[in-house]
């Protein structure tokens, strides 16, 4: 098994409907690529305070060859350009397994 943690920090101008669309855009992911296995998204609880991240996505595959389909995926691809993209001041991800 392999598991996809990506975080981010929002630039300032995110709004509260910006982040609404970036998870409803997010929901559709594991329907439009196959070989996600689990796939989880949310926003910062705040728990901790302001050095956390603001969002965070975690994903699980079988394989590294189906992280990679996934990474390559056109659909994928879009909505990480076009709805998470404009809202990004930092990101950091990794891959491990597990």
């Amino acid at each position: 098994m392999i598991t996809h943690v990506v975080t981010f920090r929002w630039k300032p101008a995110a709004t509260p409907d910006a982040i609404a669309a970036i998870a409803e855009a997010l929901s559709t992911m594991p329907e439009l690529v196959k070989e996600i296995a689990t796939y989880r998204f949310g926003s910062d609880l705040a728990a901790h305070g302001p050095a956390n991240m603001d969002f965070a996505i975690i994903a699980t595959f079988d394989s590294i060859e189906d992280w990679r389909a996934y990474d390559k995926n056109p659909d994928h691809d879009r909505i990480r350009a076009e709805v998470i993209g404009p809202w990004v001041a930092e990101r950091a991800a990794v891959q491990f397994r597990s």
